[in-house]
């Protein structure tokens, strides 16, 4: 769990299993790097904050339709907006530091680490995996 603040009020951010089951914000994460266009690495931001809202501040940021999800979700863009305009030289605040915090609260979940080590691993070992020629076979 992370925490942040904004308005003088402080926002605990944390990936319960729950919220993570039901949404499709680690599948989004972990495309990221397909992504091209800027509009949607920006919108990334507030999707994984609205998500580790819900463990702690569910009353505030909850939603059961699209329509909640919409209002909360343009809710947490306000909040990071008053987040960035409180930064200070000494003290800043930006939606890139925000996002690495978030990334690493992901990683720190212990199923979820687990899951990424096995299939990192998995990849190497494809990849020392001698590879058959595919000469000899006939050509169609």
């Amino acid at each position: 769990m992370f925490s942040f603040s904004a308005n003088g009020k402080t926002y605990k951010v944390k990936f319960g299993y729950g919220v993570l089951t039901q949404s499709d914000i680690l599948t989004q994460v972990s495309s990221m790097g397909a992504i091209n266009n800027p509009k949607d690495m920006i919108k990334m931001l507030p999707e994984l904050i609205l998500v580790g809202l819900q463990k702690k501040h569910k009353d505030e940021f909850g939603y059961e339709t699209e329509e909640e999800k919409k209002i909360a979700y343009d809710k947490v863009c306000d909040l990071l907006d008053d987040y960035e305009d409180e930064s200070t030289e000494e003290n800043p605040h930006n939606g890139f530091t925000l996002f690495e915090k978030a990334s690493q609260e992901l990683e720190k979940n212990g199923f979820l680490s687990g899951m990424v080590k096995a299939m990192e691993e998995k990849s190497e070992e494809e990849k020392k995996l001698p590879k058959t020629p595919q000469d000899h076979k006939k050509k169609s």
